[in-house]
């Protein structure tokens, strides 16, 4: 009964006070790649820890399974899980919901990567038929480049394999912007294309509508969408400097371009508040502290997901072996 509420107060604690946390600080935004981690670790801690308190629940399920995992002596393994508190309806439920809860988060991720595979097919195909060949095309470059003859200053991308993928820029945007600026701009839409942000964002929204409606995780999609477009600019600083991306973002955001899409399918360059981004980068940079975030979190990931596995199992193993002593001094 105890390792049963531990894993159910654990989840509460991720899904709502380090969840709020994670959104209210500061720290994501001066390394959005360590952040990244942090949300999609504190995301799967816990389903795991969810999940884990589900199969504690189901008390016949899940003691069948350490007994043997363990070999440990069945009434022991009761005694420590389950004390004197058993409701079979509340085991049945438990296993029932154990079952259906994995399911149904396939269910959805399936159902959302059709959805985004269908849309970026449609956003291609009527980019390829009216949209010209850029410039640079063929150099091995990773997403090809199209110019749209539109007025209004855009840019985009759409993810897909090497073949598939897609940069597109409308002629109003390389009217607008310096040659530095289209560097700075295509570099950000290429950063999305090499680490597969539409990825990181199609998990988060599939995680987040399948418990959203619980109240847990309520900000962990839309933190990952603002946080791979910070990740995107810091990618095209590196080679281009901050001003020169941070001044692109102002010039597209001043001519009041629209945004090409949403979520997993296109990733446009003025997506996720950009007024915070340019604030972010014309701020001071600290580069000698980039190394300490991403350690910090590294080593707070092992703990937050190895923690679920060791409330559930640790009972179980500090038992291993006991069916064999009970067997021995049985009559």
């Amino acid at each position: 009964m105890l390792v049963l509420g531990v894993l159910l107060a654990y989840a509460v604690l991720l899904g709502s006070p380090v969840d709020r946390l994670l959104a209210r600080s500061a720290w994501p935004a001066r390394a959005p790649r360590a952040a990244l981690w942090a949300w999609h670790t504190c995301a799967l801690a816990f389903l795991t820890s969810a999940l884990a308190a589900l199969a504690v629940a189901a008390h016949d399920a899940w003691e069948y399974v350490v007994v043997r995992l363990f070999h440990a002596a069945e009434a022991e393994v009761h005694a420590l899980y389950t004390g004197g508190w058993h409701v079979q309806v509340v085991a049945d439920t438990a296993l029932l919901l154990l079952l259906a809860a994995p399911a149904t988060l396939a269910v959805l991720a399936v159902r959302r990567i059709v959805r985004a595979w269908r849309e970026r097919g449609r956003h291609r195909l009527a980019t390829d038929a009216l949209a010209a060949p850029g410039p640079g095309r063929g150099r091995g470059r990773r997403g090809p480049l199209r110019v749209l003859e539109h007025p209004v200053p855009a840019a985009f991308c759409i993810p897909g394999s090497r073949a598939d993928a897609r940069i597109v820029l409308t002629r109003g945007a390389l009217r607008l912007l310096t040659r530095e600026q289209v560097a700075a701009v295509l570099a950000h839409e290429r950063a999305h294309l090499r680490f597969r942000h539409h990825r990181a964002v199609l998990l988060a929204e599939t995680v987040t509508a399948a418990v959203g409606w619980s109240g847990a995780l309520r900000h962990y999609a839309g933190q990952v969408r603002r946080l791979t477009e910070m990740a995107a600019d810091d990618h095209a600083t590196r080679r281009h400097g901050r001003r020169a991306v941070a001044s692109a973002l102002l010039e597209m955001c001043a001519a009041g371009g629209p945004e090409a899409g949403n979520g997993a399918q296109v990733l446009p360059f003025g997506a996720a508040d950009p007024a915070e981004r340019i604030r972010r980068l014309l701020a001071p940079h600290a580069p000698a502290r980039r190394m300490v975030v991403p350690l910090l979190v590294t080593g707070a990931a092992v703990v937050a997901l190895a923690l679920p596995v060791v409330l559930s199992l640790g009972p179980a193993a500090s038992l291993a072996g006991t069916a064999h002593s009970a067997t021995r001094s049985g009559p």
